[in-house]
């Protein structure tokens, strides 16, 4: 299989074979060069600002189209983990409550429920069985004092994609919300954001951009009277009103989750990556993935590995998670021959994107190989002489 996009088209990526975009993505040239666009563009003083404004709404449509929904819709904030902090500080706990989370989460969409013991809330923890949660298994843990779930469209650790549309279905009958982390997801497969309360998602991930944003997606369907329990300038109606000193109002949109300026940086870099995406089309580039994803697992499975990410296609995105107890070191052995996987947690990961081939996919196959067969003439060379 040949790639959606020539690799000429992003920094480095000639000299290296890039499996690592659960991590991040190389840097596309017409993000590098957006950057170096609002550098110049600070010298322009006020016209300079006015720009910002132009790209920032850019980019919020950009994002709103990839994620089916509006501009007003979507915030920006500095990363995915203060979004999910956010949102667990703004709603009204009370004592005997609960929240919803599973053993695939991301240590983000964790930690901050964790917290909220100290103020009596009980967080359920679903076990995942053979790497996966579904649906079933999560609304078994929802109960009347159920206040939201969170989870992942797809595992950061197993690769598994969750059927978050089912798990939404029935959660809507309840006055439960769900927080939706697509940051493994969003680029590389389909995500409907009317399919959940909340959806937050990193830059630098699959849709191809630089640190330094967070996107948070609002679905006002059932959140109209949710309000942050954190503010800024960038959230109110007016911020230099007559009695600004007294009080304030928020505005009615995903903009009330704002505090400050976003990283334009970021923006910009962003603006210019989603539009590469939409060219080319998230349906392609799931087919893509999910193509060479089947290519890559049915060779490793023929190798003796053992993968834990589903082999169907529809119940997993770009990442494919392989059980090893040393996926560091594999992970590091092959950084040396210019191959980039993730290693770590008893698995390496390797992840594909829009930009990888069949090349790609025989050159760590080769490169495993070896590792192999180094590692067991160690394992020989250390076994005691008769």
């Amino acid at each position: 299989m040949q790639s959606l996009i020539d690799k000429s088209r992003f920094i480095g990526l000639e000299e290296c074979t890039w499996l690592y975009s659960g991590a991040e993505t190389p840097a596309l040239k017409v993000a590098a060069e957006a950057v170096q666009t609002y550098m110049r563009i600070r010298s322009l003083g006020p016209a300079g600002r006015e720009n910002n404004a132009r790209i920032e709404a850019s980019c919020k449509a950009n994002v709103a189209r990839l994620l089916g929904g509006k501009p007003e819709e979507i915030a920006f904030l500095s990363n995915s983990s203060e979004i999910v902090s956010m949102i667990a500080g703004a709603i009204d706990f009370k004592p005997g409550d609960n929240v919803v989370i599973h053993t695939l989460e991301f240590p983000a969409g964790v930690l901050p429920w964790l917290l909220l013991k100290e103020k009596g809330v009980t967080v359920r923890v679903v076990n995942h069985t053979r790497w996966q949660v579904t649906p079933e298994n999560i609304m078994a843990e929802v109960d009347s004092r159920t206040r939201i779930v969170m989870t992942s469209h797809v595992s950061y650790y197993s690769g598994a994609r969750l059927d978050y549309r089912s798990l939404y279905a029935r959660l809507k009958q309840t006055d439960t919300l769900l927080l939706l982390d697509a940051t493994q997801s969003l680029g590389a497969v389909s995500v409907d954001m009317y399919e959940a309360d909340f959806v937050v998602c990193s830059s630098y991930k699959w849709l191809l951009s630089v640190h330094g944003l967070g996107i948070l997606g609002v679905n006002p369907t059932r959140l109209s009277a949710f309000m942050p329990k954190s503010t800024g300038w960038r959230a109110v109606t007016d911020m230099f009103s007559p009695n600004r000193f007294e009080s304030f109002a928020f505005l009615e949109d995903a903009r009330r989750f704002e505090t400050g300026y976003p990283s334009y940086p970021t923006v910009y870099a962003l603006n210019e990556s989603v539009q590469v995406l939409l060219d080319i089309g998230v349906d392609r580039i799931e087919r893509h993935i999910l193509d060479l994803g089947s290519e890559l697992i049915g060779k490793l499975t023929e190798l003796g590995y053992e993968i834990m990410t589903p082999a169907e296609s529809e119940r997993r995105a770009g990442n494919i998670c392989i059980l090893s107890d040393s996926g560091d070191e594999l992970a590091a052995e092959l950084q040396e021959r210019n191959i980039y996987v993730w290693g770590g947690d008893g698995r390496f990961r390797v992840s594909i994107h829009l930009f990888n081939d069949s090349e790609d996919i025989a050159r760590l196959l080769q490169a495993l190989d070896c590792c192999r067969r180094s590692s067991s003439d160690r394992t020989e060379g250390k076994k005691e002489p008769l």
